[in-house]
C-alpha cells in the first residue's frame, strides 16, 4: 500500500514536468519583429483573424480624391523599451509593379517603435494615377534584420487560435495593391436575385450611381464587400437597399426638377428599380 501511494503521490509530479518540457517559451534578450495586420472576428471574442495582403479600389472614391494612405502593423517579440528604437523596412522589388513617385510614395526612414509601445503602423501613399483604371498596381514592403530587431519567421497563421489549421501567411513581407476597377459588387448581383421577383429597387447596377450612392450615404469600400462588412456588422443589406432607394429617388428626383438631371456615363438619365422611379418627363 505504501508502495502504491508513493507512486500515487508522485504521478502528478511526472505530468507536471512532462508539461513543463513541452510548453515553449520566449526568453531572450533579442527582439523580433514581424508583420500582424488583422482584426477581431465578429463572432467570437478574442479571436483575431490576420491577412498578409491590402487592396485598396479608387473606384470607390470621389472624383476629387487624389491619394490614399494604407498601412501594415508592425509587431514585436520580447521586452517593451523606454527608448524609441529604429525599424528597418524596405520595398521588395521583387513583388512590386508600382513606379514610386508615380503610383506611390513612401518614407520608411521614420518607422520607428516608439518607447514604452510594441507596435507600429507601417504607411504607404497609392496615388491615383489614370493607369490604374487598366491595370492593378503592386507595392511589396519587407522587413529586415537591424541593430534592434531580428526577424524571427518568415511564415505565420492567420489566426491567433493556435489549434487553428488554417492558412499560413507570410510574416516578413506585406502586399499591397491598388486599382480604379469598376465592377459590379457581389453584394448587388446577389440581391438581384434576392429581392422578390428579382427587382432590385436600387435598379441596375453602375459605376456611376454606386460612387453617387457612397457618397451621399457615407457607403464605404468595406461596407460594399460582404466577407469584410458583414464580419464588422457595417455591410450593405436588403432592407439597406431599400432605403437607399428611397433616399436616392428623392435626390434624383430633386436634382432634375431643378434643371440638373444626373446622367450616366453614356449620357442616359440615371434611373432606378420598378416603384422607385425618376420622373424625367420633363426632359423627353
Amino acid at each position: 500500500m505504501k508502495k502504491l501511494l508513493y507512486i500515487l503521490l508522485a504521478m502528478p509530479l511526472f505530468f507536471l514536468s512532462c508539461n513543463e518540457d513541452e510548453i515553449m517559451t520566449f526568453d531572450s534578450d533579442d527582439a523580433g519583429i514581424y508583420f500582424q495586420t488583422g482584426q477581431q472576428t465578429r463572432f467570437f471574442l478574442n479571436i483575431d483573424e490576420y491577412w498578409d495582403t491590402l487592396r485598396h479600389t479608387f473606384s470607390q472614391d470621389a472624383d476629387d480624391v487624389k491619394e490614399f494612405v494604407v498601412s501594415a502593423r508592425l509587431r514585436t517579440l520580447g521586452k517593451v523599451r523606454d527608448y524609441d528604437r529604429k525599424v528597418r523596412v524596405v520595398v521588395d522589388q521583387s513583388g512590386t509593379t508600382a513606379v514610386e513617385g508615380t503610383h506611390f510614395r513612401m518614407n520608411f526612414d521614420t518607422i520607428m517603435i516608439k518607447a514604452g509601445t510594441a507596435e507600429v503602423e507601417v504607411p504607404i501613399t497609392f496615388l491615383r494615377h489614370p493607369d490604374l483604371l487598366n491595370k492593378e498596381v503592386k507595392v511589396m514592403i519587407k522587413v529586415e534584420d537591424n541593430e534592434n530587431f531580428k526577424v524571427p519567421f518568415t511564415r505565420q497563421k492567420n489566426t491567433n487560435i493556435y489549434y487553428s489549421s488554417g492558412d499560413t501567411l507570410m510574416a516578413d513581407r506585406f502586399l499591397f495593391i491598388a486599382d480604379e476597377f469598376y465592377t459590379e459588387p457581389v453584394i448587388w448581383s446577389f440581391f438581384n436575385y434576392a429581392f422578390p421577383d428579382g427587382i432590385n429597387p436600387c435598379g441596375a447596377w453602375s459605376a456611376k450611381k454606386q460612387k453617387l450612392m457612397s457618397q451621399l450615404f457615407g457607403i464605404t469600400e468595406e461596407d460594399w464587400d460582404y466577407r469584410t462588412g458583414w464580419a464588422n456588422d457595417r455591410g450593405v443589406r436588403m432592407n439597406s437597399f431599400i432605403y437607399y432607394a428611397i433616399k436616392l429617388q428623392a435626390y434624383l428626383q430633386e436634382q432634375a426638377d431643378n434643371g440638373n438631371p444626373i446622367r450616366e456615363d453614356d449620357g442616359s438619365f440615371m434611373q432606378l428599380g420598378p416603384g422607385h422611379e425618376v420622373d424625367y418627363s420633363a426632359y423627353m
